[in-house]
């Protein structure tokens, strides 16, 4: 049986694809610090306890393995100190053994100014300090694909799904006592590019599926979602039948905040994007799979992640 290694299997991403592979018949192994919160969903995976930040439990838990899923966030939003140091040690042990390992990208690598439409070709030039350390992410898996791994980066826009705990919709969707309030982050007629964690899980099954024929340095987009929150309010209040509020999101609140926190910091960075159009061109992506790539209407995504329920 084939089997895959997810790193970060406890976030919504590495949760989501395990899931996806695990109905393609993959067996599941995870690495985690905290084996308590494997996801109950999973209970059948195969826990190696260790920390991505330790090349010797990275290589335990991929001996036997046949694909690595890198689904890590770094720990208290330490990408400066932490990214780069805890991927290096995946990227070696796909390298050592020839492994084929899955990395999530985003849009944190583009500038809007080049857009708003990119496809693979498209220039990496990211307008923050946040997002010049997932280019150089990037480059250290380019680099791994010379050296023996094959590498599958999928790059989407911010997630959605009912087990992604850091994603921004749970955080902007609250409900009152009239109903749903949206906060808008940036303009509301703006289209925003979302991706839906299931519909990019089921993406990454099949490219694992057809990975014999790809190459070894492969970078998809995702189109996913292209919806602005007037779009995303109307849709809400049709598959809900509550009524829906937009309103400002607090940003004053995060600046307060941001001296004391990195998160908020963070937060801030990459403010930019709710400002301005990202869309992600999925043509390659179409391409290599020869047929439609995984899509989920809308309004059946936000009832599947619960925001229907009364």
């Amino acid at each position: 049986m084939k089997t895959a290694l997810v790193m970060g299997i406890s976030g919504g991403f590495g949760a989501s694809t395990a899931e996806a592979l695990a109905r393609q018949g993959w067996s599941i192994r995870a690495l985690m610090r905290d084996p308590a919160r494997l996801p109950a969903q999973l209970r059948g995976a195969q826990v190696i306890a260790g920390d991505a930040g330790d090349i010797d439990a990275v290589r335990r838990a991929a001996k036997d393995t046949d694909l690595i899923v890198y689904g890590v966030n770094p720990p208290r939003y330490d990408w400066k100190g932490s990214a780069l140091p805890m991927l290096e040690n995946a990227a070696r042990v796909a390298e050592e053994e020839g492994l084929t390992l899955v990395f999530p990208g985003n849009v944190y690598v583009f500038d809007p100014a080049d857009g708003p439409d990119f496809d693979e070709q498209a220039p990496l030039s990211p307008p923050t300090a946040k997002g010049t350390i997932r280019k150089a992410m990037e480059m250290r898996l380019q680099e791994a694909s010379r050296r023996g791994a094959q590498i599958i980066i999928l790059r989407m826009g911010d997630y959605i799904g009912r087990h992604a705990p850091s994603a921004w919709l749970g955080v902007l969707i609250k409900r009152t006592r009239k109903g749903l309030a949206v906060s808008t982050p940036g303009p509301r007629d703006l289209p925003h590019t979302w991706a839906y964690l299931p519909d990019t899980a089921r993406t990454v099954a099949e490219l694992a599926a057809v990975r014999e024929r790809l190459p070894a340095w492969n970078v998809f987009h995702f189109r996913g979602y292209r919806v602005s929150f007037n779009d995303l309010a109307a849709t809400l209040a049709t598959v809900s039948g509550r009524q829906v509020t937009l309103r400002p999101f607090p940003w004053w609140m995060l600046r307060l905040a941001a001296p004391f926190s990195v998160l908020f910091r963070g937060l801030l960075e990459m403010r930019y994007l709710w400002n301005r159009q990202v869309n992600l061109e999925d043509g390659l992506l179409q391409r290599t799979l020869g047929k439609p790539v995984p899509h989920t209407p809308l309004a059946q995504a936000l009832t599947e992640i619960g925001l229907a329920d009364s």
